[in-house]
C-alpha cells in the first residue's frame, strides 16, 4: 500500500475550517521526503512521536509542532538545540500565512499551505463518553471515535503518555455494539516476550513447561466484547506477523492446539509512538501498521490544548470532592493554566487530587515531585489497575534509568549492558521518560550555527 488508510466522518454537522499543508524535504538526509498535515497536531523530528520522522542527526526528537489554523499555519520550535530558521530569522513561535522554507538542522523543508478550505469535523459535544474536551483538537478527535463506534474497525490511538487513550478507548468501548461484552486491557509493554503469544492466543495443556491446565487467551477472553492492546508499538517484531493472521481470519489457534477457534471482539491499540514512520523505517511492520490504523487518532498533549484545562480540573475536582457544585478557586486556575503539563491528563489528576486532599493553593506543595513520591502507594489505589501499573513502571524508570546511566558513565551502550537489556530497547526506555525536545546526550550533534 503507497498511504495511509484513514477513517473519515461523514460530512454534515460543526467543522472547523482550515487549509491543509503539505510538506516536502528540499535538502539533507531525506530529500524527497513529503507528508500532509491533515490533521489539528503534527509533529516534525526524529523521534518515534514524530509524524514527519527525519534521520537528520542535528534535528530534534520533537524539533517542531505544527498547527493548523483558519488564519494559516502555527509553528512552534519545541526548544530545539540547533533551531528553525526562516530567512536567517530564529522562530520560536509564529503564524505562517503562506508558503515558504523552513532550516530545521541540516535539513530544508518546503511548507506549501493550500488555497483552500480544509474543513475537520468536529463533535456536537464536548465529552465522549467519559472523556472531556472542548478545545477543536479534541472535538475533531471525538468526532472520528463517534464515528468508528458505530462500526467494528480497528482503531489506533496514538499519543503521549497520560494523555488519556485508555479512557478513550474504554469511552470507544461503551459507546458501541458491544457496550455490553468485555473490555480486555494488556499493556503490551509489559509482557515477557517468550510469553506474549500464550497470553494473546491462549494455551493447551502441556504446550510448554508450567501449562498445567488448558487458559483462553486474552482475544477469547474479550469474545463479544473489545479487546485494547495498549503500547502496541513495543510488541516484538517476530510476534506482528501471528498477530496480523488473527486480525485477518479472525481465527485463533491456541499455543499447543491444532483447531482454531473463531473470534469475535474488537480491537483497538494504543501507542506513544508514530506507528507510520516506524512503519516506514521497518520498525513496525507496514501491514500491521495499516490493518491497525482503519481508524486512527492521534491524541494532543494538554499543553497542545489549554482550553482543556480548566474544564478537565473542575470535572476532576468535582469526582474528587464527591461535589457536582465544586468549582476551582480563581488562583488555583491562574496556577493550573500557566503549568505546561509534561505528565498530561495524569498529571493534573494527581495534582487536583493533592489540592483537594490537602487544601493548598501554591505550586511547590502541588507540583512537588517528592510530596508526589510520598504519595505514591495512595495516589496509585484510586487508578484502574492496569493505569497503576503504568504510572508505576513510570516512577521506576525515572529513578532507575538514570542512575544507570550515571554507573555508565553517560554511555548508553554501557548502561544497557549493565541493565542487561537490549541497547534499543533501552533508548526507548531513556525517550518514554525524557521530556519533549530534549536530546540523547552522546548522540547529540555540534551546534549548527
Amino acid at each position: 500500500m503507497s498511504g495511509e488508510t484513514l477513517f473519515h466522518p461523514h460530512a454534515g454537522g460543526p467543522t472547523f475550517a482550515v487549509h491543509a499543508v503539505d510538506l516536502e524535504v528540499q535538502k539533507g538526509p531525506d530529500l524527497g521526503r513529503r507528508a500532509r498535515v491533515d490533521r489539528p497536531t503534527f509533529i516534525v523530528g526524529t523521534g518515534v512521536s514524530a509524524d514527519l520522522r527525519l534521520s537528520d542527526g542535528t534535528v530534534s526528537r520533537e524539533h517542531l509542532r505544527l498547527f493548523l489554523d483558519p488564519l494559516g499555519l502555527r509553528i512552534r520550535d519545541e526548544g530545539s538545540k540547533n533551531g528553525t530558521w526562516l530567512s536567517g530569522l530564529r522562530l520560536s513561535d509564529g503564524l505562517l500565512t503562506q508558503g515558504t522554507t523552513l532550516e530545521l538542522g541540516n535539513t530544508t523543508l518546503k511548507v506549501h499551505l493550500e488555497s483552500g478550505p480544509l474543513d475537520l469535523p468536529l463533535s456536537s459535544e464536548g465529552h465522549f463518553g467519559r472523556a472531556l474536551g472542548v478545545s477543536a483538537s479534541m472535538r475533531h478527535l471525538f468526532a472520528v471515535l463517534e464515528r468508528a463506534a458505530r462500526s467494528d474497525v480497528t482503531v489506533l490511538l496514538e499519543g503521549e503518555s497520560g494523555v488519556g487513550k485508555e479512557v478513550l478507548a474504554r469511552s470507544l468501548h461503551e459507546s458501541s455494539a458491544r457496550a455490553e461484552g468485555p473490555f480486555i486491557a494488556v499493556d503490551c509493554g509489559a509482557i515477557p516476550a517468550n510469553l506474549m503469544e500464550a497470553e494473546l492466543f491462549g494455551h493447551e495443556k502441556g504446550a510448554f513447561t508450567g501449562a498445567d491446565a488448558p487458559r483462553l487467551g486474552l482475544f477469547e477472553q474479550a469474545q463479544g466484547g473489545t479487546l485494547f492492546l495498549d503500547e502496541v508499538g513495543e510488541l516484538p517484531l517476530e510476534m506482528q506477523p501471528k498477530l496480523l493472521r488473527v486480525l485477518e481470519t479472525k481465527e485463533v489457534r491456541p499455543l499447543g492446539g491444532t483447531a482454531v477457534r473463531k473470534l469475535d471482539c474488537r480491537v483497538v491499540a494504543a501507542t506513544n509512538r508514530r506507528l507510520h514512520e516506524s512503519s516506514q523505517k521497518g520498525e513496525f511492520r507496514q501491514d500491521l501498521y495499516y490493518r491497525l490504523a482503519v481508524a486512527r487518532v492521534t491524541v494532543p498533549p494538554l499543553r497542545d490544548r489549554p482550553d482543556d484545562v480548566l474544564p478537565l480540573a473542575t470535572e476532576l475536582l468535582r469526582v474528587a470532592q464527591r461535589d457536582r457544585s465544586a468549582v476551582l478557586p480563581t488562583d488555583l486556575a491562574a496556577l493550573l493554566l500557566g503549568y505546561r503539563w509534561p505528565g498530561n491528563v495524569r498529571e493534573l489528576r494527581n495534582v487536583v487530587e493533592r489540592f483537594a486532599l490537602l487544601g493548598v493553593r501554591d505550586a511547590p506543595a502541588l507540583f512537588d515531585a517528592q510530596a508526589q513520591e510520598r504519595g505514591g502507594a495512595a495516589d496509585l489505589s484510586t487508578l484502574p489497575y492496569h493505569e497503576a501499573r503504568r504510572v508505576a513502571l513510570e516512577r521506576f524508570e525515572r529513578s532507575y534509568l538514570p542512575a544507570v546511566l550515571t554507573r555508565a558513565g553517560g554511555v548508553v551502550a554501557k548502561a544497557a549492558e549493565l541493565a542487561e537489556v537490549a541497547r534499543p530497547s533501552f533508548y526507548r526506555m531513556l525517550d518514554r521518560i525524557r521530556p519533549p525536545g530534549e536530546h540523547r546526550g552522546e548522540e547529540e550533534p555540534p551546534e549548527g550555527r
